[in-house]
C-alpha cells in the first residue's frame, strides 16, 4: 500500500523544466503533462496556466502544444524528437514553419552552451 502511494506522489510532484518534455493545453485550464515515463493531466488557473505559456524554456510547436527546449533532441521529418536514440520515445507533430523557427531557437541555444563552456 505504500509503495502504490510513494508512486503516486513522485508522478503528483515534478519541475516543470526538468521532469516535463512537452505539455498540451486543453479546454476549461486542462493540461497534459508529458514526460519521459508518464503523462499526467492536472486543472490550472488562468494565472498558472499564464505563466506556464510565457515560459521561455517552452516553444509552441502546434496550435496546443509547447516543447520543453531543453530536452528536444532532434527537430526532423516534421516531428520533435525528445530521445533520438529510442525508437519508442515520444514526439510531437510540428509544423513547417515552426519546425524552422524551433530549428533556430535550438542553434541559438546550442551556440550560448558552447560559448559558456568556453569562457568557464
Amino acid at each position: 500500500m505504500n509503495v502504490a502511494l510513494e508512486n503516486q506522489n513522485t508522478y503528483d510532484e515534478f519541475v516543470l523544466e526538468k521532469d516535463i518534455l512537452y505539455f498540451r493545453v486543453g479546454a476549461h485550464g486542462l493540461v497534459s503533462f508529458h514526460g519521459k515515463n508518464f503523462n499526467v493531466k492536472r486543472r490550472l488557473s488562468t494565472e498558472q496556466l499564464d505563466k506556464m505559456l510565457s515560459d521561455s524554456a517552452f516553444f509552441k510547436v502546434n496550435t496546443d502544444c509547447y516543447a520543453n527546449l531543453h530536452k528536444v533532441e532532434a527537430v526532423q521529418d516534421s516531428r520533435v524528437c525528445f530521445d533520438s536514440k529510442s525508437p519508442t520515445s515520444k514526439s510531437v507533430s510540428i509544423t513547417k514553419l515552426r519546425q524552422g523557427r524551433l530549428k533556430g531557437f535550438l542553434n541559438h541555444h546550442e551556440f550560448e552552451r558552447n560559448l559558456n563552456d568556453t569562457l568557464k
